[in-house]
């Protein structure tokens, strides 16, 4: 930015010569008949023109570069500290949003970061230099020019702040447009349209909301206009009243000579147009407020899951893998009534605890606390007696590894998703976690193998295909903890036997927090924790807590009572 600064100023320097040597030409050259001055202003006046454009080319490419920079971190930065929320953040907002902040706010910036901070330099340098060129050439008509440049001023923060509330609102548009495209146009969102015949509703809610962006964005580019215009044309005429004022003065008996005129019209031409670009600036430093706004919202979040300013080590070599919840309660921030309440679970190394229950009773979320992907509201959990807060994100990451119920598959080959969890897993180790997760038949039989490409979120394969993959992916990493949930929901009970058989040999030796809604697949669990309503109700192992015939044994007649009625309806 230094030598961008210097450029500008050296660059703007140079130019004052062109009028200066006008003067010299009209005033002496011509008139004295002088053939080498002639000649000499010439060249100076080529030379001018020379250097300043190879400046200008100079301290474009620098200032944009420079600015090009300042938009990647500002766009990583943003991306980063997403990266950081909890799920509950994701949970609140909407995919389409954080892509319109990420693409349509950042991307709007991009002319006023780049360009703003040297167009500034560059027009203020020329401006101030230009003015105390027209004092020294002459301080009447100097002061007579620049006379009216408040009044411009001020109608430049007004038509700036009229803007500036049209971009908030057009930006709003923008990314709710952006959400209608992202929920619309995904394949879930297509299906959904075709299934219903809904297709043609979808089509008017985005020409309703697209008719909108038009009318906001066309009063954008209207805003004002008719203000600039006003004030190009009180530029345009100036010089005509400076010749008028010119005449006067020199019919009262002004030394001012025809060379000073000319020279003085031309420095203030240049005067006009940088003093323009410095208010058309101003108007686009207040209309890109409202954007700056929305991003630096995001990346003022406060982040939920902190990483700590004096992490343990805990290595995955040495970790056992004892888990406990040390009298843990958990609150989502839009919820008034606590999702976990004082929960008391020591899983030993190795062992596996079952979390069933009815829906919504927890087992989920208490799941993701595990792998920390929230913090409890109170109380701990702990890793081999290590606060998982105490630990970084990513070691936690590397100990804990996760399936979920929604299986989520970027739209890049099979090779690539399952590499994603281990990036230097070599092709060996990929296909020894496909067989372990019984999908490597299936990947093989495929025309491309392991490069075949799974379409967006996985839609070319079905939802038990999906699963074993996420499991595959899993298996691949080789974390000592494990958090299953709802592993094999998706599969038909075939497969499911045949999966369950690699699930126990991934499970030996390791700790694994198994979320299940199909009773039949914790019955061999260590332990066995029934939830309900945010509180642990029971624990045992299966035989235990039928003996009891509580809580536990009742999930089981239900769920038997419903394998019925599905067998009889089949």
């Amino acid at each position: 930015m230094a030598a961008v600064s210097a450029i500008i100023v050296f660059s703007a320097i140079i130019a004052l010569a062109s009028p200066l040597l006008l003067r010299e030409l009209l005033d002496h050259a011509i008139p004295d008949r002088d053939v080498t001055l002639v000649t000499l202003i010439a060249v100076g006046m080529i030379a001018v023109a020379i250097i300043t454009n190879a400046l200008g080319v100079v301290q474009t490419w620098m200032s944009n570069g420079v600015g090009q920079k300042l938009m990647h971190d500002l766009r990583v930065a943003v991306y980063s500290h997403l990266q950081k929320q909890s799920l509950g953040f994701f949970a609140r907002t909407r995919t389409g949003e954080v892509q319109s902040r990420i693409a349509n706010d950042i991307g709007g910036m991009q002319s006023v970061v780049t360009n703003t901070a040297t167009s500034i330099a560059q027009n203020a340098t020329t401006v101030a230099a230009t003015v105390v060129a027209l004092f020294l050439l002459d301080w009447r008509l100097a002061l007579f020019s620049l006379a009216i440049l408040p009044v411009f001023v001020r109608i430049a923060r007004r038509i700036g702040n009229e803007r500036r509330r049209i971009s908030t609102t057009r930006q709003k548009l923008l990314g709710e447009l952006s959400v209608q495209i992202e929920e619309s146009l995904s394949v879930s969102g297509i299906l959904l349209g075709k299934t219903t015949g809904s297709a043609h509703v979808l089509t008017d809610r985005f020409a309703a909301r697209s008719d909108e962006v038009a009318d906001v964005e066309l009063k954008a580019m209207m805003a004002g206009k008719w203000r600039m215009a006003s004030m190009q044309i009180s530029f345009a005429i100036m010089p005509a009243l400076v010749y008028w004022f010119a005449g006067v003065t020199i019919g009262n008996g002004s030394a001012l000579t025809v060379g000073t005129l000319v020279a003085f019209t031309t420095l203030q031409t240049q005067l006009f147009r940088p003093t323009m670009q410095l208010l058309g600036t101003g108007v686009e430093v207040q209309s890109s407020l409202a954007l700056f706004g929305r991003v630096f919202e995001y990346l003022d979040l406060p982040i939920d899951i902190a990483e700590p300013l004096d992490p343990t080590a805990l290595s995955r070599t040495d970790v056992r893998g004892d888990v406990e919840f040390d009298h843990v309660d958990f609150s989502y921030a839009e919820a008034t009534v606590p999702t976990l309440r004082n929960i008391d679970l020591v899983v030993p190394a190795g062992s596996t605890l079952a979390l069933v229950g009815a829906t919504g009773s927890g087992k989920t979320t208490l799941g993701y606390l595990a792998a920390r992907l929230h913090d409890p509201t109170s109380g701990r959990i702990t890793i081999d007696g290590v606060d998982l807060r105490d630990l970084e994100t990513t070691t936690v990451a590397d100990l804990v590894g996760v399936v979920s119920q929604e299986t989520y598959l970027f739209h890049a080959t099979i090779r690539e998703n399952l590499r994603f969890a281990k990036p230097d897993a070599t092709d060996a180790e990929i296909e020894n976690a496909a067989r372990i997760a019984q999908i490597h038949d299936f990947v093989t039989a495929l025309d491309d193998g392991y490069d075949t490409l799974v379409g967006e979120r996985g839609y070319r394969f079905s939802g038990g295909e999906k699963q074993r993959l996420a499991i595959a992916r899993t298996v691949l990493r080789n974390p000592p903890v494990l958090v299953l949930d709802e592993a094999t929901s998706a599969l038909d009970n075939r497969t499911e036997r045949a999966l369950q058989d690699a699930l126990d040999e991934l499970m030996a030796g390791r700790t694994t927090i198994l979320i299940a809604h199909r009773l039949s697949t914790v019955r061999s669990a260590d332990r066995i924790a029934v939830l309900g309503s945010g509180r642990v109700l029971e624990t045992g192992t299966h035989d235990e807590l039928m003996a009891l015939d509580g809580h536990y044994a009742e999930l089981i007649r239900a769920s038997e009572a419903n394998a019925t009625t599905d067998r009889i309806a089949a």
